[in-house]
């Protein structure tokens, strides 16, 4: 009889830890969305057909290709040049940001102080590509015409360096409505 009412009891925290945990990041995600700094991506040229497949589009940033060949070239000296340091596979960037709030250049952090203009953002290899926030965008079915013109990433970046993406831009920089 005990035994089972502690694992009630036990099974009761469980679920409470989890649910928790998971309002704590939901709570976390809000925040950034409310009061992150405001960072627009170009985007650069993806395969297409990932628009027309299912309800998403594959996204890769102009930004981050020159980062990427910078990453390539660091990993094959420091692999095969003994007690060269490597570039981790995640980090941090520092992007400089025109008064529109597009990013204009982007190196890896050296951890020096950031300028008004700059901010310090997260990155991370997938699937071998260098990318920050989301390498992809999810949208209603039926609704990938909408996105073909979309040329810019829409973030909001938290003190941390986390980016979300909030909404994919046309040329003008106008918002592309879901």
């Amino acid at each position: 009889m005990k035994t089972n009412n502690l694992r009630k009891w036990l099974a009761g925290m469980v679920i409470l830890l989890a649910l928790v945990a998971v309002n704590a990041g939901i709570w976390q995600k809000e925040r950034i969305l409310k009061m992150g700094d405001v960072m627009i991506l170009e985007l650069a040229p993806v395969d297409p057909r990932s628009l027309m497949q299912g309800d998403y589009m594959a996204l890769s940033y102009a930004i981050t290709r020159p980062l990427q060949l910078e990453l390539d070239q660091q990993h094959q000296v420091c692999n095969s040049v003994p007690s060269t340091p490597c570039l981790p596979l995640s980090g941090k960037i520092i992007v400089d940001l025109d008064t529109q709030r597009q990013v204009t250049q982007a190196r890896f952090d050296q951890g020096h102080p950031l300028k008004a203009n700059q901010l310090r953002v997260k990155y991370h290899m997938n699937s071998g590509s260098l990318t920050v926030g989301t390498n992809a965008y999810f949208f209603q079915e039926g609704h990938g015409e909408r996105f073909v013109h979309a040329r810019y990433g829409a973030f909001r970046v938290s003190k941390d360096g986390t980016a979300l993406l909030t909404a994919m831009l046309d040329e003008r920089g106008e918002v592309i409505e879901p």
